[in-house]
Parts: C-alpha cells; sequence; structure tokens
C-alpha cells in the first residue's frame, strides 16, 4: 500500500474533527444537525414501547466511562505484555491512554460546550466537546482488541477481523446510546469517534514500523558466508 492510499483514512478524520471543531466554537449552521438529531431521537425515545431499551442504553452508554473501560485496557495489556514477553504492549497502552487524556480533557476545558440540556458550563467544569465517553470507549476498547488480535489472533485473520468489528459496533453502540439518554450531542460523538481512530490508525502504523537493525546484525549479514 503505498503512502498516499495508507493517509486517507486520517486525513479524512482530521478534516471532519477540524470542521465539527470549528463549527461547534463558532456556533456554526451545522449545529442545526445536532438539533434535528436530538429532536427526532427524542421523539423516538418518547413513543418507544419497551423501557427496556432505555435500560440497556443506560448500561451501554455507560460503558464509555473509565472504570468499564480503563481495566478491560489493562487487562488486555498485561496478557498481551506476558503472551509477547515484552514491553511493547505497556509502551501501547500508554500511548492509547496519553492521547486520550491529552486530546479530549483540553477540547472540552478550552471549547466548554454545554450539554443538550442547556446547562451552562460553571468556570471549572468541562464541556460536552469531544464526547469523553466515546472516545474512552473507542480508544481503550480498541487499542484492547488491538493487543488481543495481533498476540492471539496473528495467524487467524477471520477471527481478528471478527473481532476488530464486534468491538468496532460495541464502541459505536456507546455513541449512539449516549445520543439515545441525550447525554451528548450528535458531533460530541463524531468528534469522539475521530479522535478514536485517529489513535489506533497511529497506533497500528507505529507498531508495524520496521524494528531498527543493531550493529551485530548487520555486521552478521554483511560477513561473507564459508
Amino acid at each position: 500500500m503505498s503512502v498516499q492510499q495508507s493517509l486517507w483514512f486520517p486525513v479524512s478524520l482530521l478534516v471532519v474533527l477540524a470542521v465539527t471543531t470549528e463549527q461547534v466554537v463558532t456556533k456554526g449552521p451545522l449545529l442545526h444537525l445536532d438539533t434535528w438529531i436530538r429532536d427526532h431521537v427524542l421523539t423516538l425515545v418518547a413513543e418507544n414501547p419497551y423501557p427496556i431499551l432505555d435500560r440497556l442504553a443506560e448500561h451501554w452508554s455507560d460503558m464509555g466511562d473509565t472504570k468499564a473501560a480503563a481495566p478491560a485496557l489493562i487487562l488486555a495489556t498485561l496478557t498481551a505484555a506476558a503472551w509477547t514477553r515484552s514491553w511493547k504492549p505497556l509502551l501501547s497502552a500508554l500511548i492509547a491512554g496519553t492521547a486520550l487524556f491529552s486530546t479530549v480533557i483540553p477540547g472540552k476545558i478550552i471549547i466548554g460546550r454545554p450539554g443538550p440540556l442547556g446547562a451552562p458550563v460553571a468556570p471549572g467544569q468541562w464541556g460536552w466537546f469531544p464526547s469523553g465517553h466515546t472516545s474512552t470507549a473507542g480508544i481503550c476498547y480498541g487499542t484492547a482488541a488491538w493487543l488481543l488480535g495481533i498476540c492471539f489472533l496473528s495467524t487467524r485473520a477471520r477471527l481478528r477481523r471478527t473481532l476488530y468489528a464486534a468491538t468496532a459496533a460495541f464502541c459505536t453502540g456507546v455513541g449512539v446510546c449516549l445520543i439515545w439518554r441525550d447525554y451528548h450531542w450528535f458531533l460530541d460523538v463524531i468528534a469522539g469517534w475521530c479522535l478514536t481512530g485517529l489513535t489506533l490508525w497511529s497506533l497500528a502504523r507505529w507498531a508495524s514500523r520496521p524494528r531498527p537493525r543493531s550493529p551485530r546484525e548487520s555486521t552478521r549479514d554483511a560477513a561473507p558466508e564459508r
């Protein structure tokens, strides 16, 4: 795959993230999409004849809390590190966590967007953009699935793809449930998904870099055969 082909994914995410951020900061016309989606979702919720769906959405959205997502990432990381006898899974998890907290928290503080319920963001409080639960779920569970996939399913491409697809569907559900429960605007969730994709893409690119060869290896390979 060429560099140009491999860059279309992160570039697309960066463009979407930049546009949504600009619209939220400037209160642009794209925010009408948030209002339109919220109005229709609230109508669906009010007409929903199955209260169990609301309870399911509540529990599902809670899976984006660090109390649920962080232990899953820690367990997967320790398992992968023990399996590979390498520090690389630990470093990968550290990079993912750093990317999560260094983007979501500053974004919430700087942008300070009010939530769907309209309560103003008081000084010292965090805003709603980007969605922290969406980003936490995507980055933590996504990194966990990626680590387990490359360690235990490295020779089973179909099972690995199934794991990744199931994880993506699960994390997408977290964002959808946050909107269903009226905890976040649509663009909050979109930004969280963009941050997730950028983080996981960066991790995969970093992990796929060829390992630098030591001088001893270079000397050995250059030596003539006898």
